[in-house]
C-alpha cells in the first residue's frame, strides 16, 4: 500500500497549482485562499513561502525559466525573490465575477487556461488556448475549470469541470466525456498523468487520489489523512514522487485542531514515473 508522508505542514487554506521545476529541482505550489506561493526543496526537505499581493491559483514554466502564474488580475510572470508579479494578459478582463483557476502548458508551447465564477456560482467559466496566434475559446459554460494534463504522447488533453463532475478528453480537435463522477466516487479536483498514461485524480471530498486508465477505469485509491485533497503532480529527481496538496477551507477550528496535517503537502513514492511539464513558448 502506498503511504503518503507529509513533507510540509503548511496548513494551506486551499493548496493547488503543483508544478515540478526540473531546472531548479524544486516543487512549486500555491495556497489560493492564503495568497501564498510555496516552494518545496526535496534535497533539504524545506518549504518556503512567498506572500503574493492577491489571489493566485496555478503555475506554469516558460522555456526561459520564468514562472508564470494565474492570478485574480490575470496571467503574469512572478519574481520568486520578492513576489512581484508582472501581469501580461487576461482572457476575460471584461467579465465581472470570473477569475482564472487552473492551467497547463501544451506540447506546442501554448498555454491552456481555464476560468470560473468566483465561488462557483454559475457556469460562466471557459477554457482558452493562448498562443502566439492569439486566444482561442476551446470550451464554454464551465463551472470550475480544473484538472488539466496531457497524455505522454501529447495527443490527448484531460480536463475536469468539477461541479458537474465531468472528466473530458480532447483529441483530434474534438471533446468527449471520459468519466462522470458521482457520489460513489466523489468530487474531482486536480489531476496529473504519469509516463505510462495513467491518470491520477484528486478527490476533493473523500481524502483520496484515485488512479484511472485512459479508458476511464478506476484501478487504485491512495488514502490521505485529510478529507480535502485538491491536486497532485509528479516530481523529484526521478519523477517518481507523487506530490499531493490538501486544504482546510471548509473545516471548523475544532476540525483543524483535530487534524494538524490538513492543508499540508504530501509525498507518495510511486513505482512508475511521471513526466516533465511542457514549457510555455510565448
Amino acid at each position: 500500500m502506498k503511504k503518503p508522508v507529509c513533507v510540509d505542514a503548511a496548513k494551506a487554506g486551499c493548496g493547488e497549482g503543483l508544478l515540478w521545476d526540473v531546472r531548479r529541482a524544486c516543487l512549486w505550489w500555491v495556497d489560493i485562499s492564503g495568497e501564498v506561493l510555496h516552494r518545496f526543496d526535496p534535497a533539504t526537505n524545506e518549504g518556503t513561502q512567498i506572500k503574493m499581493p492577491y489571489l493566485i491559483s496555478a503555475l506554469a514554466l516558460h522555456e526561459d525559466g520564468r514562472l508564470i502564474i494565474a492570478t485574480a488580475q490575470g496571467l503574469g510572470f512572478v519574481d520568486e525573490s520578492n513576489g512581484k508579479i508582472d501581469i501580461v494578459m487576461h482572457p476575460e478582463r471584461d467579465i465581472s465575477g470570473n477569475r482564472l483557476n487552473d492551467m497547463v502548458a501544451a506540447p506546442d508551447g501554448c498555454l491552456w487556461a481555464g476560468t470560473m465564477s468566483e465561488g462557483a456560482k454559475a457556469a460562466t467559466g471557459a477554457l482558452y488556448r493562448i498562443g502566439l496566434d492569439g486566444v482561442e475559446t476551446m470550451m464554454e459554460r464551465t463551472t470550475i475549470s480544473n484538472g488539466m494534463d496531457w497524455s505522454p504522447d501529447g495527443s490527448n488533453l484531460y480536463f475536469i469541470d468539477s461541479v458537474p463532475g465531468v472528466l473530458y478528453v480532447y483529441s483530434d480537435h474534438e471533446w468527449r466525456v471520459l468519466f462522470r463522477f458521482d457520489e460513489t466516487v466523489g468530487r474531482p479536483d486536480g489531476l496529473c498523468v504519469d509516463s505510462a498514461g495513467m491518470l491520477w485524480v484528486a478527490i476533493c471530498d473523500r481524502g483520496q487520489v484515485i488512479a484511472m486508465t485512459p479508458q476511464g477505469e478506476i484501478t487504485e485509491r491512495i488514502d490521505l489523512p485529510c478529507e480535502i485533497v485538491t491536486n497532485c503532480a509528479f516530481g523529484g529527481s526521478d519523477l517518481k514522487t507523487l506530490y499531493v496538496t490538501t486544504g482546510t477551507f471548509s473545516m471548523s477550528e475544532a476540525e483543524k485542531l483535530a487534524n494538524p496535517l490538513a492543508g499540508g503537502l504530501f509525498a507518495v513514492e510511486m513505482e512508475v514515473a511521471g513526466k516533465a511539464a511542457h514549457y510555455l513558448k510565448w
